[in-house]
């Protein structure tokens, strides 16, 4: 992320951050990489890590596709796919 980790960010901020991030990205890997670190992203800046996953679901949801390339589209429709499973195995874990 390009927020100083000494900084705190909002949520909003963050989820900003990462729609920026992922809108130039060119491959599903890339978008891994960066869902994966939200959790650690999250931490770092004291935000919940559930509601992180929510808002950024949220905001991807809200996306047109009439105003994104097929790359983007592609990326975020595979970023909604990961924080599923992500948001999936959080609430798994936190049951045991």
């Amino acid at each position: 992320m390009s927020h100083p980790i000494d900084k705190r960010m909002t949520k909003d901020e963050m989820i900003g951050s990462l729609i920026q991030q992922i809108s130039g990205m060119q491959n599903y890997a890339q978008v891994e990489s960066v869902i994966l670190d939200i959790s650690r992203v999250a931490a770092v800046h004291g935000l919940p890590v559930s509601q992180c996953f929510s808002k950024l679901e949220i905001t991807i949801e809200e996306l047109s596709p009439m105003n994104l390339t097929s790359t983007q589209w592609s990326c975020f429709r595979y970023a909604l796919i990961c924080l599923r499973e992500k948001a999936s195995l959080l609430r798994k874990y936190r049951r045991h």
